[in-house]
């Protein structure tokens, strides 16, 4: 099977970082999925699910470090086993694809709601890197008239500060940029600091853009609360059965594009708040401290060992190669 040139182009541009945000992956995701499942030319069903396995495995390493990525592509693998004729599935599975984003999208709403109530009138914010998810709880306080100002960092190396604060001054919303040394010195101001989270490990640490659990430790020197905010699909239960999250190690060129010869350059994209930093996560089912979010996770999805076995997507793939 020739992969479609929609669906390359899209995995290139999530292993380049021009789409970013779990939201915008996930998305991505399902629309490279509906496009593979409208223009797939299987003359049966196994032939079908051979091409399907196929897609699913370039598009989840595409970005190593992104659960709610897997966590749809499980729903799929899932929805996929049903007896039906080839047709009916895909349609049956397009219908999925449609429902899911849907739901996804509600979701977000609920988080922009919830998070939105933990801000006190006239609060000062700070966020690191960019997340649809904390825009939308920023907008929705700011549409009630409880935050006076957001603070948001650079991120280097790849700037992803600046697409958060051309978001935060379309909304009307006062925002300052600071580089990312300097959360330091104007922690003294801040009430608040946000932050979105690609993942939520088994401990209900976080793990975020590097330089989160730099800005935790400094908020936390201050007694400013950090928040997290993410849909539950950023849960990953496997991480404790020794699944470990890989953290992506980019290219040297993005820190510095004609380095000197002989100097090694370490280019983490993520690090690993520890939960004790974290005092909320914020979900569409309500806010959580940390350890109580993976607790409830677990109550919630009934996991015992095995059935986190069986939730490792490489195994499931790799089964089906």
């Amino acid at each position: 099977m020739q992969i479609p040139k929609e669906i390359k182009k899209i995995v290139k541009d999530i292993k380049d970082m021009k789409i970013q945000g779990a939201s915008k992956v996930r998305s991505a995701t399902i629309k490279a999925i509906k496009i593979f499942l409208r223009k797939d030319k299987s003359k049966n069903v196994e032939s079908f699910y051979k091409n399907f396995y196929k897609v699913l495995r370039l598009l989840v390493s595409s970005r190593p470090t992104e659960p709610e990525m897997r966590t749809a592509i499980r729903i799929l693998l899932k929805e996929s086993k049903r007896d039906l004729k080839l047709d009916k599935l895909k349609m049956y599975l397009l219908s999925i694809c449609e429902g899911y984003e849907k739901s996804r999208e509600l979701a977000l709403k609920k988080i922009a709601e919830y998070g939105s109530r933990l801000f006190e009138k006239n609060s000062i914010i700070l966020t690191h890197c960019h997340s649809h998810t904390v825009e939308a709880i920023l907008k929705e306080a700011y549409k009630k008239g409880l935050i006076e100002k957001v603070y948001c960092t650079e991120t280097r190396p790849l700037f992803q500060g600046r697409k958060t604060a051309k978001s935060l001054v379309k909304a009307g919303i006062p925002t300052t940029m600071i580089v990312d040394s300097a959360v330091a010195s104007i922690m003294h101001e801040v009430d608040v600091f946000i932050t979105g989270a690609d993942a939520v490990i088994e401990d209900g640490s976080v793990i975020n853009k590097i330089g989160t659990y730099t800005i935790s430790i400094v908020a936390n020197r201050f007694n400013v609360p950090h928040y997290a905010a993410c849909s539950t699909h950023k849960f990953d239960p496997i991480t404790s059965f020794g699944f470990r999250e890989k953290i992506e190690e980019r290219s040297p060129k993005e820190v510095w594009q004609k380095r000197p010869k002989g100097l090694k350059i370490i280019n983490k994209a993520f690090d690993i708040t520890p939960s004790i930093f974290v005092k909320k996560i914020i979900t569409e089912k309500g806010v959580f401290g940390s350890e109580a979010f993976a607790s409830y996770m677990y109550q919630k999805l009934k996991l015992g060992e095995k059935e986190l076995e069986k939730m490792s997507l490489q195994k499931l793939l790799e089964a089906k190669a």
